[in-house]
């Protein structure tokens, strides 16, 4: 079902090609124990510095019969190209170093305190390769959402299913994608000539202002910067199941089963990347609950990098932090 080989790279497989001393290598493996996501999702450089230019195939050939001695029209295919870009998106630690030095150490006291940088940055990045705007917000990268945002009208909306019991107010709606990870179907970037990954650097001590915004005081100072993007080539490689109220699962749950089998069937086939399933935790956390049941015949359990989940029909299911419980309805 999936086709994982160095054609179809990950992060890590990026990084660890380019990175002799290891360091982002070690930085994305933290980043990775929190965003499953990296751990699936296929990773390019792009082919301009701001991102990537994408020919995607809008219209096939025509072709038809002939009788012998008759000719046939010459046809051909027609493409668009759409620039994606990548965001910037950066963090700046500055730690008091009387207060390093007072944990007793103070390596380990400032890299406690990357670490946290780094898991916002996470976090960050995951809820927007979901959610991301660049209509609203020109700053981010455009997310999987504001793609896969209507039910009718759009080319795409064939893979937008509508799990059709969201309560009005929303408190609980949230979705489930299925996304495949392939050079050819939907992967990530970042600009062309510069490395994969999270850059840290190390600024050393320098005198910084407090938050009165007058008085200084010696601080280590660290910059992180991640540059990234999203490419969805083909759209029928992905599809969003929406409108799921957690509230209302336990009485409606074939209702949402139903929904998941119609997003499996809309991928257009499972030969040419990585199919992952993402959800939120309150929703992996029922679909587990299916497992239990024995007459259930959609869900058992997958090995998804070393380790036991639940999957459906064979797909694993991987909890993402970055989807919302409170995403506004798909109509």
């Amino acid at each position: 079902m999936a086709a994982i080989g160095t054609g179809n790279p990950t992060l890590l497989d990026q990084i660890k090609r380019t990175d002799p001393d290891s360091k982002i290598a070690q930085i994305v493996e933290a980043l990775s124990e929190n965003n499953p996501i990296l751990m699936d999702a296929t990773f390019k450089e792009g082919n301009l510095p701001t991102g990537e230019r994408v020919t995607i195939r809008s219209g096939l050939p025509t072709v038809g019969f002939r009788m012998y001695n008759q000719g046939i029209a010459a046809s051909k295919s027609s493409t668009i190209q759409v620039d994606e870009s990548t965001a910037l998106l950066e963090g700046r630690s500055e730690v008091d170093c009387e207060l390093a030095k007072l944990n007793g150490n103070e390596a380990a006291f400032r890299a406690s305190e990357d670490m946290a940088f780094l898991q916002s940055l996470n976090i960050t990045a995951a809820n927007t390769l979901f959610y991301g705007s660049t209509k609203t917000d020109p700053e981010k990268f455009h997310g999987f959402a504001p793609r896969f945002d209507a039910l009718t009208a759009d080319d795409n909306s064939a893979n937008v299913i509508d799990a059709a019991f969201t309560s009005p107010d929303n408190a609980d709606s949230s979705s489930i994608w299925f996304v495949t990870w392939g050079p050819n179907t939907c992967y990530m970037i970042y600009p062309k000539g510069v490395p994969a990954g999270i850059e840290h650097l190390d600024l050393g001590k320098d005198y910084v202002v407090d938050s009165g915004g007058t008085n200084k005081f010696l601080a280590y100072r660290s910059h992180f910067i991640w540059r990234l993007g999203l490419v969805v080539k083909d759209w029928r490689y992905v599809a969003r199941v929406a409108n799921i109220d957690a509230s209302k699962y336990v009485a409606t749950e074939t209702k949402l089963i139903t929904a998941m089998v119609k997003a499996y069937n809309q991928i257009k086939d499972f030969s040419s990347g990585r199919l992952v399933i993402y959800a939120n935790r309150s929703t992996v956390n029922m679909l587990d609950q299916q497992v239990m049941n024995k007459a259930n015949i959609w869900f058992s359990p997958v090995e998804w990098h070393g380790r036991k989940i639940t999957g459906f029909r064979g797909i694993p299911i991987v909890t993402c932090d970055g989807l919302d419980a409170t995403e506004a309805l798909v109509a």
